[in-house]
This record gives C-alpha cells, structure tokens and sequence, in this order.
C-alpha cells in the first residue's frame, strides 16, 4: 500500500478523445500526481460509482490517469469537482484503512511477542520437571 496521497494535477489533453461507442462521448483523462495502487483505485472506482446519478458517467483508472466518459456538452467544471471530491474521499478512506491496517499489524505482533514469552515461560518450568 502506498502512504502518499494521490491528487490531480492536471488533464492530459494528448489522450482526449471520442469513445467508441459513441460521437457524443469523449474521454477526459485527468491525471494524477504519482500512480495509485490497486487498493486505492477500488476504493475510487466505488467513491466515483456513489456519486451517481450526479455524474451518470464512466469512469476507469489506468495508471496514473482517471479518465471520465463525459457527453460532449457537459459542463467540465462539474466534472472537474466530482473527480477532485471523488480522489480527496478515496484518500481519507485509504488513508483511513492504512491506518486499521498498520494497528491490527501492530496488535497481531504484540500478540505473536506474547505467545513467544509465554512458551519461553513454559519451557523453562518444563526443564524444572528434571534437573540434571
């Protein structure tokens, strides 16, 4: 998992371009400072999909790009807020989950740490048993 935060720094304007399916629909590829990991791209693919019907667009993450199926005519300031709301969301939530992880890893290695005293414990009272 990667701790630095993902943000959007610009549209790539080289890969605007028509979708297939459609005239009507272009491919607004914003990019991202840095290239997110499969954690935090599940975790926007899911904060994007929430803010429907708001955005009722397409959206997939390739690399260091986001990149929305706008309609032609649509007002690319919205766009623009969605998908700035959609990153600064998935940051606090992978951030978030970054932070239960490092927790449970730290909980689970104390208790591995405690298991390893207690069976020392034990095995010194087991050499008690037999004096040699």
């Amino acid at each position: 998992m990667n701790t630095e935060k993902v943000k959007v720094v610009g549209i790539d304007d080289g890969k605007i371009k028509q979708h297939s399916t459609n005239p009507q629909y272009i491919e607004l590829p914003f990019i991202l400072a840095g290239k997110p990991d499969e954690t935090w791209i599940g975790i926007c693919v899911s904060e994007y999909g929430s803010t429907k019907p708001q955005s009722k667009r397409r959206m997939f993450v390739t690399g260091d790009l986001i990149t929305i199926v706008a309609n032609i005519d649509d007002n690319l300031e919205d766009h623009k807020r969605i998908i700035e709301q959609v990153v600064n969301e998935t940051n606090r939530k992978y951030l978030e989950l970054l932070q239960k992880t490092k927790e449970q890893e730290e909980r689970i290695k104390k208790e591995i740490q405690q298991n390893e005293a207690k069976l020392a414990k034990f095995k010194e009272k087991a050499k008690k048993l037999y004096p040699h």
